[in-house]
């Protein structure tokens, strides 16, 4: 490999790895430097290796000292360029740790477990659905999926969030739909019914087309959508809008026996 190819190639690996490789090198390097100058003071590479990495983080147990000039002029060295990128990397480390976090909250990583439910949709039904699962304590993995939503709104809960579009290939890839257990798809509040109904029946065919065994159950809000829905191939169907309206009818019926 010539030069240029390897120093491009090393540029495309991650900044931690970078500097990990910067700061093994250099440990190393210091080690059997200082071995050689002071063999009588670091008798094996391995000491000089040991010496150089409790120097270069600051913490010198003072077990392995330089008694020489140029001993001591290679411990100055060492701490300052040792201390500035191992506090360089400890900063980036902890960048990194906490620039996961993030995408986790947010929704960018993808879910690697198994076993568990996928509620489509951010809604009022389906946290009274999240939570009512979660009173069971039955220990149900979830995973919500959500194309608005900027961050988890159940991240404490032990949510687990995908961003991305139920209709869309990549969507399910991230939230694992080849393990799970069951999907629930609810309908889209900022759509109207026909539209909304329109979008669970596209997302449906999708799931469908990526795994046909994954069982689906399906909000609907039209009744002229029931049969579409089956169609695509849903397992169960919620009618949301009759059995709202059978609510509503018996709760007025029942007021007016009490006139």
């Amino acid at each position: 490999m010539k030069f240029e190819e390897f120093i491009f190639s090393y540029l495309r690996l991650p900044m931690l790895i970078r500097l990990f490789s910067i700061i093994g090198s250099l440990m190393i390097l210091f080690g059997i430097l200082i071995h050689y100058i002071e063999p009588g003071s670091f008798p094996t590479v391995f000491e000089g290796i040991y010496w150089a990495v409790m120097t270069g983080a600051t913490v010198g147990f003072g077990d392995f000292v330089p008694k020489t000039f140029y001993g001591r002029f290679v411990a100055i060295i060492l701490v300052f360029i040792g201390g500035s990128f191992i506090a360089f990397f400890t900063v980036n480390a902890a960048s990194a740790v906490i620039n996961v976090q993030n995408k986790f909250r947010e929704g960018k990583l993808m879910f690697k477990g198994s076993g568990h439910l996928i509620i489509v949709g951010w809604n009022e039904r389906a946290k009274q659905t999240i939570l009512t699962l979660q009173k069971e304590q039955n220990g149900q993995k979830i995973v919500l999926v959500d194309a608005s939503l900027n961050k988890n709104p159940l991240n404490d809960e032990g949510v687990l969030f995908i961003k991305g579009d139920p209709s869309a290939d990549d969507t399910w890839k991230k939230a694992h739909l080849a393990k799970a257990k069951t999907v629930l798809l609810t309908a889209d509040q900022n759509l109207k019914e026909s539209e909304a109904d329109m979008h669970t029946i596209l997302s449906i065919i999708t799931i469908k087309g990526i795994d046909p065994s994954i069982p689906v159950i399906a909000e609907i809000l039209t009744s002229e959508q029931l049969n579409n829905s089956l169609r695509a191939g849903a397992d169960e169907l919620i009618k949301t809008t009759s059995l709202a309206g059978e609510t509503m009818a018996q709760l007025c019926h029942r007021s007016l026996k009490k006139e």
